[in-house]
């Protein structure tokens, strides 16, 4: 598994994804990242932090980040309302935080990851291979 850090720069994704989204795009080969937001910490027996999934193009030209199905669908009802395409803005949308390591490691398996690996410091990100898909 390749390791990297994400730099500060703050880049608008290509698009935003729901669950069946980011689905598809990893079955087309693109690679996710996981990314850790803030360090974790233990409370009770479990491990509470902040992480998101975003997924890179294979020539990495393009990502995709996660969101909730109710922004992605909240976006598109707007447009429609206001008769125009679907337009994201950055703070239009709220990127889909996963709070848990559990939680990572429930996406990662309804992803189809047979391994689940997740960074455990701000800042960091993972790369997980496509290979470790089911």
């Amino acid at each position: 598994m390749e390791r990297l850090t994400v730099s500060n720069d703050r880049r608008i994704p290509s698009d935003v994804v729901t669950i069946a989204g980011l689905q598809e795009v990893l079955d087309q080969g693109w690679q996710l990242h996981v990314i850790c937001q803030q360090d974790p910490e233990l409370r009770g027996y479990q491990w509470y932090g902040s992480w998101y999934l975003v997924a890179v193009s294979p020539d990495q030209d393009e990502f995709v980040v996660l969101v909730t199905a109710r922004d992605h669908a909240r976006e598109r009802q707007r447009a429609k309302k206001e008769g125009r395409e679907e337009r994201r803005k950055p703070g239009d949308i709220a990127y889909r935080e996963i709070k848990t390591a559990i939680g990572v490691t429930s996406l990662l398996m309804e992803l189809g990851f047979k391994v689940s690996a997740y960074p455990i410091r701000a800042g960091e990100s993972l790369a997980l291979p496509a290979a470790g898909r089911a």
